[in-house]
């Protein structure tokens, strides 16, 4: 089989596509919990503060996304691979 998955039993594969499909849901509702807080505090906050203040917040926010995606997505990649400890 092309498919890498040789000698798996189905339902290895069955639990593996699982456990793929719920990292996955973690990462994409991460990202949506971390925006729905930022841009409320943006609207909230930010919106009429200065330049420089909007900037700064612009860049906490990118970082922290960005940090949130590698960290989730490492457990996307754990998961494909089969290295789940759960």
């Amino acid at each position: 089989m092309a498919d890498g998955n040789v000698g798996t039993a189905p339902d290895a594969r069955v639990e593996k596509r699982a456990a793929m499909r719920r990292a996955t849901l973690h990462l994409v509702l991460g990202v949506v919990l971390l925006d729905a807080i930022a841009m409320l505090c943006y609207y909230a906050a930010v919106a009429h503060a200065s330049y420089r203040v909007k900037m700064i917040f612009t860049s906490v926010w990118t970082v922290l996304t960005a940090i949130t995606v590698a960290l989730l997505l490492k457990r996307v990649r754990r998961a494909r691979h089969g290295l789940m400890t759960r």
